[in-house]
């Protein structure tokens, strides 16, 4: 994970925009370093850090050794605040960010990609604890496909002998775009100089988009499903923030999403050290554990270095 944090607003926020407009032509995403794209999760975290524009990537790579082409999963996002007073003094602001996300398992060639713009609302409760509550809301796309060339269906019985005759599988077209619509709400505040404290609640998948393929598929001789609605999903995401130096940083967290009958918790440690240049740059690393509920109940899932 890299992350660079400039202290002034740059016109490159709105060339990534426009980049990541131009290329968006998803299993959900999922990465234990979810507190360095928590806007993606949450939208009201965009803007929630110190400076004036930062950008940052993440990429993932999955099942390594256990495919010859394992998951990937890449993430590029860029953030920027609009002060509604003096940017030296502390008050309310305005953030944007924009996100593009695109996963990818590559054995079937199955694509997810996704770009969404999150506005915030920061608004100043408290000047001498750096208390704010926020609102937010996220729009974009989501497009998924998957190439039907890397997937075989046995030949029909000829009903003699030999297997021959074609499959007659009823496939529908391969690609297909929905809305993704988020909504959130977040909290952060500073005990002392060392240590803050930041939590927030966010609701995705607004309206519950119908994601199968077969929605606007027509053909007489299918008799199989139609739609495949996607369930609101729940985001609780908590955090505090341990200053050790001018340049280093812990960050105990812990994330529950929920949707339907499952759910996922993500718990960790990020280490976050900085290099000061006149941009700053960052490196972050550490450890998670994740625990998976359904409807068998709460199972162990991974642990690992990020």
């Amino acid at each position: 994970f890299v992350e660079r944090v400039f202290p002034m607003k740059m016109p490159f926020f709105f060339i990534l925009l426009y980049l990541l407009l131009t290329e968006l032509q998803g299993q959900d995403v999922n990465f234990s370093q979810f507190n360095s794209i928590a806007a993606y999760y949450n939208p009201a975290f965009a803007g929630s850090f110190p400076g004036e524009f930062k950008v940052n990537s993440m990429y993932r790579n999955q099942w390594v050794g256990l495919q010859d082409r394992p998951l990937t999963s890449l993430s590029i996002a860029a953030d920027i605040k609009f002060h509604l007073g003096p940017a030296d003094l502390l008050n309310d602001y305005i953030a944007a960010n924009v996100n593009f996300i695109t996963d990818k398992a590559q054995i079937y060639d199955w694509n997810s990609n996704e770009i969404s713009l999150s506005i915030a609302y920061h608004k100043l409760l408290n000047k001498f604890n750096k208390s704010f509550l926020t609102g937010a809301f996220s729009f974009g796309v989501t497009q998924r496909s998957v190439n039907y060339d890397n997937i075989y269906f046995e030949d029909q019985f000829d009903g003699i002998s030999k297997y021959n005759n074609p499959t007659n599988e009823l496939l529908p077209s391969n690609i297909h775009s929905k809305p993704s619509l988020k909504a959130g709400l977040q909290y952060r505040m500073q005990f002392s100089k060392k240590l803050g404290f930041r939590t927030g609640f966010s609701i995705q998948k607004l309206f519950s988009p119908d994601l199968s393929f077969y929605q606007d598929f027509k053909n007489k001789d299918y008799n199989g499903e139609n739609s495949n609605i996607a369930l609101n999903q729940f985001n609780v995401i908590m955090n505090f923030l341990c200053k050790l130096t001018n340049t280093e940083e812990l960050y105990p967290k812990l994330m529950y999403s929920a949707q339907g009958p499952h759910a996922i918790i993500l718990t960790g440690l990020t280490y976050r050290k900085t290099f000061y240049q006149l941009n700053e740059t960052a490196f972050h690393g550490g450890i998670s554990s994740r625990l998976v509920k359904s409807n068998q109940g709460i199972t162990p899932a991974d642990i690992g270095f990020q």
